[in-house]
C-alpha cells in the first residue's frame, strides 16, 4: 500500500508537470535615463544639514559633486574657489580628514600630534569647530570641522594661493557664522 501512494504521488507529479507549458517570459524595462547632477537632486541625498549660516556677498551657488550637500563657488571667475559643506560620520575621524588635506596638497608627511597643533578650536553658537589652514606653493585649503551629533560637518575652501589670500577672511567670517539649528 505504501509503495501505491508513493507510485501514486510521482505519477501526480509528472503529469502535472509534463501538462504545463513551459514559456520563457521576457519582461523589457525601460532604462532609467541618466541624471543630472545638481544641486538640489544631490541636497535630496544627503541628510539635512543642522546649520544657518551667512553666506558672504559675491559667492555664487555652484554645482554639488557626489561628496557636497551644498557648494559655492568665489572670488575672480577666472581663478575661482571653491566651497563646499558635506557631512561625514563622525567614525570617519577628525585627524583622518586634516590629515587628508594636507595629502591632497602633497605637502611633507608629519606625525599626526604634529600635524594637530596647527588646529584651532573655535567657538561657534551651539558648537565647536576645528579651523585650519594648508598651502603649497600653488595651492590652499581653508577649513573647518564641526562634530555635532554622529557627523562631522566638513565645510571647505580650495583655491590657489592668490585667490585664498583675498578670499580668506570672508570664508572665515562664514565658518564663523555657523550657529546650530
Amino acid at each position: 500500500m505504501f509503495r501505491f501512494d508513493i507510485l501514486s504521488v510521482l505519477l501526480l507529479l509528472t503529469q502535472v508537470g509534463c501538462n504545463q507549458s513551459s514559456q520563457i517570459v521576457q519582461y523589457e524595462v525601460e532604462r532609467e535615463s541618466d541624471k543630472v547632477l545638481t544641486t538640489d537632486l544631490l541636497r535630496d541625498q544627503f541628510d539635512p544639514i543642522p546649520f544657518a549660516w551667512k553666506v558672504p556677498a559675491g559667492w555664487t551657488e555652484a554645482e554639488n559633486d557626489q561628496f557636497s550637500a551644498m557648494a559655492w563657488a568665489a572670488g575672480p571667475k577666472s581663478d575661482p574657489a571653491r566651497i563646499t559643506v558635506s557631512g561625514l560620520s563622525a567614525a570617519s575621524g577628525l585627524e583622518a580628514q586634516i590629515v587628508r588635506w594636507r595629502g591632497q596638497l602633497r605637502l611633507p608627511e608629519m606625525s599626526v600630534p604634529e600635524v594637530m597643533k596647527s588646529v584651532e578650536d573655535v567657538t561657534l553658537k551651539g558648537t565647536t569647530g576645528k579651523w585650519c589652514e594648508f598651502k603649497n606653493d600653488t595651492e590652499s585649503i581653508l577649513g573647518m570641522i564641526v562634530p555635532h551629533q554622529d557627523k562631522l560637518w566638513i565645510i571647505k575652501y580650495r583655491s590657489s594661493n592668490e585667490t585664498a589670500a583675498k578670499e580668506r577672511d570672508a570664508f572665515r567670517s562664514f565658518c564663523e557664522s555657523l550657529q546650530v539649528e
